[in-house]
Parts: C-alpha cells; sequence; structure tokens
C-alpha cells in the first residue's frame, strides 16, 4: 500500500483537517529519500534535529592582526576562543585580561573580572584563573562562582563531572563534591572500539593511572571496579581486556572478576575468546 491508498484509507470517517495533514506529512517524507534510494527520511545529523546552527568561527585579519568571528564579530581582539554553548572567551590588545562575548558579541563578562586564563563553557560552567600558574576554579554565565578549589588544572565538564588537578588527578561534581580523590596520574580510557578518551566512557567507566606502571577502573560514582593492579586496561563492551607486566592479556568480567586467563600475546586472541563466551551463552556481564 502506498502513501495515497493509506491516506484514501484514512479518510474514511476521519476528519478532513487532520486527513489533509497526514497527507501533506506523507508527500514530505517520501520526497525526502535517503541517499540509496530507499524510502524513509533523509539522513540529518543531530544538530539539524535539535535545530542548532553551527557558531560563527574566530578569523585572523591579515591586516590588522587582529581576531573575529566569520559573519557576526569584527576583527578587534588579540586572541578569541571558539563559541561554546553560545559564549566565547576573547582578550582585546590592551588587556592582559579575557572577556565573554555572547554570539552578538555583545559582553557577558567584563574583562575587570581580572581572568587572566579561561577555558571554554560546558554544561554552563568554564573554568577560570587569575593566575597563570594555575588557581583554577569555575563560574557560571553570570559569574557567579560554582565550583571554588584553585585546582593546579581542569577540564570541562562533562555529564556533570569534572577532572580536576591538585598534586593527583580526581574527578569532582558542578556542586563542588570531590567524587574521585586527586590521588592518580591521570585519567586516559582506551576502548576495543576506539580511543584512547580522556575521563569517562558513557556508561561512567575510566581508566586511572595509579603510577608505577598500574592501572585500573573507576566508575561515576567513584568505586573502584578493577584495583590498579594492571600494566594496562581496555575497556570492552562486556569485559575488561587486561594485561600483566610481561605484556600478556586476558579479560575481567564487569565485576572485576577472571573472564579469560592472562596468557594471550595479542589482545585480538582474546577478543576471539570473549566472541567464543558471547556465541556459547556462558556469562560474561
Amino acid at each position: 500500500m502506498n502513501h495515497f491508498e493509506t491516506a484514501l484509507d484514512l479518510r474514511k470517517g476521519a476528519d478532513p483537517e487532520l486527513v489533509e495533514r497526514i497527507e501533506a506529512a506523507l508527500d514530505t517524507i517520501t520526497r525526502k529519500t535517503t541517499a540509496d534510494g530507499g524510502w524513509g527520511p533523509y539522513p540529518r545529523t543531530s544538530d539539524e534535529i535539535l535545530g542548532r546552527t553551527e557558531p560563527p568561527r574566530p578569523l585572523r585579519d591579515q591586516r590588522s592582526g587582529l581576531w573575529g568571528y566569520v559573519g557576526a564579530v569584527p576583527p578587534r581582539y588579540a586572541q578569541a576562543q571558539p563559541f561554546a554553548d553560545g559564549l566565547a572567551w576573547v582578550r582585546r590588545p590592551e588587556s592582559p585580561a579575557w572577556e565573554l562575548i555572547d554570539l552578538a558579541g555583545e559582553t557577558v563578562i567584563d574583562a575587570s573580572s581580572g581572568y587572566l586564563a579561561a577555558e571554554r563553557f560546558a554544561e554552563g560552567l568554564a573554568w577560570v584563573s587569575r593566575d597563570e600558574a594555575g588557581g583554577w576554579y569555575a563560574i557560571d554565565q553570570h559569574n557567579r562562582l560554582i565550583v571554588p578549589g584553585g585546582f593546579d588544572d581542569a577540564k570541562a565538564f562533562h555529564r556533570g563531572l569534572a577532572l580536576v588537578k591538585r598534586g593527583g588527578w580526581g574527578v569532582i561534581d558542578r556542586h563542588g563534591r570531590m567524587i574521585v580523590p586527586p590521588r592518580f596520574r591521570g585519567f586516559v580510557t582506551p576502548l576495543v572500539s576506539g580511543g584512547p578518551i580522556e575521563g569517562f566512557t558513557d556508561e561512567g567507566l575510566a581508566v586511572v593511572d595509579a603510577g608505577d606502571d598500574h592501572v585500573g577502573v573507576v566508575d561515576r560514582a567513584g568505586q573502584l571496579v578493577v584495583a590498579p593492579e594492571h600494566a594496562a586496561v581496555v575497556i570492552h563492551p562486556v569485559a575488561f581486556l587486561v594485561a600483566d607486566r610481561f605484556g600478556l592479556w586476558g579479560a575481567l568480567d564487569r565485576q572485576g572478576g577472571p573472564l579469560v586467563e592472562l596468557k594471550y600475546k595479542e589482545q585480538a586472541d582474546v577478543l576471539e575468546e570473549l566472541d567464543r563466551l558471547v556465541i556459547d551463552g556462558r556469562p560474561v556481564l
């Protein structure tokens, strides 16, 4: 049944205005075919679905040497960062401090705040510092202090959490609560499907470096899932690939228990064994 037959079938006893709206919608969908000629809505990016447009890009004027934003803000800045969350940090030639502007070029936070360093906004928060050597804390778009602390370094918030450094690296939430104490050398998470990524995976797992070639896994709640006693850990969709100091690979289940013996020289051999476990129906979760 094509969409015209569908509309005729719906017309019987239906509200005429509703039928007209359905027909118009079906016509639109039919015209928007997929790239391979199939029937259905045309493919769109997440930004298109949510109605988001690409923000203006920073561009340096060759004559003046100053920075502006293409089609939005004329070149008048000594430095300009890309827009994030509809805001961008810029610095004028006559000032050592950064100021915050919106997409129209209007000043949101002026240079009198004295921020000598500033990072992009993410999830409504940005890390700023009045000390180029550190002293990072988080503010909101109204220049209100949200996360104090004066950290040595900090990364942008992602899903309510941010990596922070005070001696070692840890994790803090947007309310200033320390989720993972700053005792690790780093949070760099290798994935079987790609990576590594900095911080947590989408399911809330991160590989932590405890030093002395010992790595483990923590979750978003700050719980240690895999003790930092392995030479390497790689996140697998249903397991953890682990290696010892001799370069032999095996796997742990998602509770950190043994799953595949540490005896393989290649990760690929462990992946094959995990595939067999899944096909055979043996528990791997």
